[in-house]
């Protein structure tokens, strides 16, 4: 006699257990300080090879002065020849300290470059470093007086990081992936705390030029940030005046945020 089989029932998700605010702020210190180190780590081993480098991206909008606890960090190396690229230098940091970094294939199975990756075995804790170069997307070869140094560690300029984030804002809103499209809220909060930033901003309204830096932004960089503030001040008309302090052109659009 043959028997029908009852499906077998899937066992219950476990309910999420909301953590309380301190726990929150405890969990993003602790990550905090984990990319902190992945970063001194990284930077270390490439001045140990005589290369300079400058943290970008949204570790640099946090030693900055911004709020969010950044996700990862994002090195920008100064190689002495453009045949030293973003490929040979994650290779360098593996083969320097393959106890804390490895490499992982990136998500696109077509891409030609792989993700590394800091761990701290202790912890089982980990986190991601974006290794670039000048050249590709306008990232200039930043003239080492520039740097700016916060808690020993090397930043790219402030207006670098501003018109930088504004970029990635107007790349993820435009960009077909889904889960790219979804960092847009990250990036436009990030460049609203920018804004909020008021030494670094003083230093900008006195220098009404300063979009136009040469040594800092390409010719394509400078003309995509007027289209880009632009939009996004037609995204979040409160942030407008802002930027007309900093010497960008914004129509008068009538409403407030």
């Amino acid at each position: 006699m043959n028997q029908t089989q009852r499906p077998v029932a899937s066992a219950p998700r476990r309910p999420r257990i909301k953590k309380s605010n301190e726990e929150k702020a405890a969990s993003e210190q602790e990550h905090l300080s984990l990319v902190l180190v992945a970063a001194e780590t990284a930077i270390g081993i490439f001045r140990q090879h005589n290369l300079p480098a400058a943290i970008f991206g949204s570790l640099a909008c946090k030693l900055y002065g911004n709020s969010r606890c950044p996700k990862d960090a994002d090195i920008l190396v100064f190689p002495p020849n453009s045949q030293i690229d973003a490929e040979t230098l994650k290779r360098l940091i593996v083969a320097a300290a393959p106890r804390y970094f490895y490499l992982k294939d990136a998500r696109d199975p077509a891409a030609t470059y792989r993700i590394l990756w800091f761990r701290q075995p202790s912890r089982r804790r980990e986190t991601k470093v974006d290794i670039l170069v000048p050249g590709p997307m306008s990232l200039p070869a930043i003239p080492l007086p520039r740097i700016r140094w916060v808690s020993d560690l090397p930043l790219a300029p402030f207006p670098f990081i501003l018109l930088h984030k504004l970029k990635g804002w107007a790349d993820h809103r435009a960009a077909p992936e889904g889960f790219k499209r979804a960092r847009q809220s990250t990036d436009a909060a990030d460049v609203r705390r920018l804004l909020d930033i008021v030494p670094e901003m003083r230093v900008l309204q006195e220098l009404p030029s300063w979009p136009e830096d040469p040594e800092l932004f390409d010719a394509e960089l400078q003309t995509d940030s007027v289209a880009r503030v632009k939009e996004y001040c037609a995204e979040f008309p409160g942030r407008a005046e802002r930027w007309r302090s900093l010497g960008f052109d914004v129509p008068e659009l009538g409403v407030a945020a």
